[in-house]
C-alpha cells in the first residue's frame, strides 16, 4: 500500500517538475491564442461598424440627396440595403460566436469549438459572400435606369465602368482579408492542438 502511494507521489511530483518546464510555453501559446482571437473580434466589430456606416450612408443618399421614385429603382435600394444589413447580422454573430470560445477550456472543447467556428466562416466567406456581393451589384443596376432619366450617356458609362471597378478593387481587399482571416484561425487551431500535446 505504502508503495502504491509512493509511486502515485512520484508520478505527481514528476508531472508538476514536467508542468513547470512547459509552463512558459504553455503560457506563451496561450496568449498568442488570447492574441490572435483578440484580433479576430476586433476584425468582427470593425466590419459592423463600417457596414453600419455604409448603411446609413446609403439610406441617407437615397432619401435625402437622390430619393429614388421608381419600383425598380426602390428595390434596388432595397437589395443593397438589405445585403449589407445580413452582412452585419452575420458579423455580429461570428463576433458572438468567437467571443464565446473559450481559450482555457478544455483543449479538446476549445479546439472542437474553434474548428467549428472555422466551418462556420467559411460557409459565410463562400456562398453568403457571393450571395450578398450580388445583391449588392443587383440593387445597383436596378437603381441605373432611373439614374438613365437624370445623367447623360457617357456620365452613365462612367458611373457604371467606376461601379465595376470598385467592386472589383473591394472584391480583391475582401479576398486577402478573408485569407488572413482563415490563415489567423488555422494558426489559432495548430496552436490549440500542441495545447493539447503540453
Amino acid at each position: 500500500m505504502n508503495s502504491e502511494f509512493s509511486d502515485l507521489q512520484n508520478a505527481w511530483q514528476a508531472q508538476i517538475k514536467e508542468r513547470n518546464v512547459h509552463g512558459s510555453n504553455f503560457q506563451q501559446l496561450v496568449a498568442e491564442i488570447e492574441n490572435k482571437n483578440k484580433k479576430g473580434v476586433s476584425f468582427h466589430y470593425w466590419t459592423v461598424l463600417i457596414l453600419s456606416l455604409t448603411i446609413v450612408g446609403l439610406v441617407l443618399f437615397f432619401y435625402f440627396l437622390a430619393p429614388v421614385q421608381e419600383l425598380l429603382s426602390r428595390v434596388g435600394v432595397g437589395f443593397m440595403t438589405i445585403g449589407l444589413a445580413l452582412r452585419v447580422v452575420i458579423e455580429i454573430g461570428s463576433a458572438m460566436k468567437a467571443v464565446r470560445i473559450n481559450t482555457l477550456d478544455t483543449a479538446l472543447k476549445s479546439t472542437k469549438a474553434t474548428l467549428d467556428f472555422y466551418k462556420f466562416r467559411r460557409k459565410v466567406h463562400g456562398a453568403l459572400t457571393t450571395i450578398i456581393f450580388g445583391l449588392y451589384s443587383i440593387g445597383f443596376f436596378m437603381i441605373s435606369p432611373e439614374f438613365s432619366l437624370y445623367f447623360e450617356l457617357w456620365q452613365m458609362i462612367l458611373m457604371d465602368v467606376s461601379f465595376v471597378i470598385i467592386m472589383a478593387v473591394i472584391y480583391v481587399q475582401m479576398r486577402k482579408g478573408i485569407r488572413n482571416e482563415m490563415k489567423m484561425l488555422e494558426d489559432v487551431i495548430v496552436l490549440k492542438k500542441e495545447i493539447e500535446q503540453v
